[in-house]
């Protein structure tokens, strides 16, 4: 299942809305699904935010209109800043940064198309985010 997603940092570092995607692969013995998000942040002129997570999700329950989950993993996220210092030149800097996501949603609906939210919590080196995130996964194949 994959795709768009929209949220906000709602009480991180960052606090700012984000456009991202969403891609998350089920193992039919298992109850875990594999999610790789990228997160693009509407941040002010001159800097760049985006994080990139790689979670292991666990549903509860057979959940059909309502599919509770919580998951961990990893997030990495990259912040670049540039400014014009006029005669002085210019002045760019990056840093990226690992840490943790924990992460708790649900998963409604049956069928091709599955609205979710989610809240995620990542500890990061120098930029804690507290998220909350909806979109729609699409489901290829059978």
């Amino acid at each position: 299942m994959n795709w768009p997603r929209v949220g906000y940092d709602i009480g991180g570092d960052v606090e700012e809305a984000f456009l991202g995607v969403d891609a998350r692969l089920g193992v039919m013995a298992l109850p875990i699904d594999f999610q790789a998000t990228f997160d693009y942040y509407f941040m002010e002129e001159n800097v760049t935010f985006w994080q990139l997570g790689l979670n292991a999700l666990l549903a509860f329950g057979p959940g059909v209109i309502f599919t509770p989950y919580v998951g961990a993993g990893l997030g990495i996220a990259r912040t670049s800043v540039s400014a014009d210092l006029g005669d002085f030149g210019e002045f760019s800097a990056s840093d990226t940064d690992t840490g943790i996501n924990l992460i708790g949603g649900a998963r409604f609906g049956v069928g091709p198309i599955r609205p979710f939210v989610q809240a995620q919590v990542t500890v990061l080196g120098d930029v804690d985010l507290v998220t909350i995130a909806g979109g729609l996964l699409f489901k290829f194949g059978p």
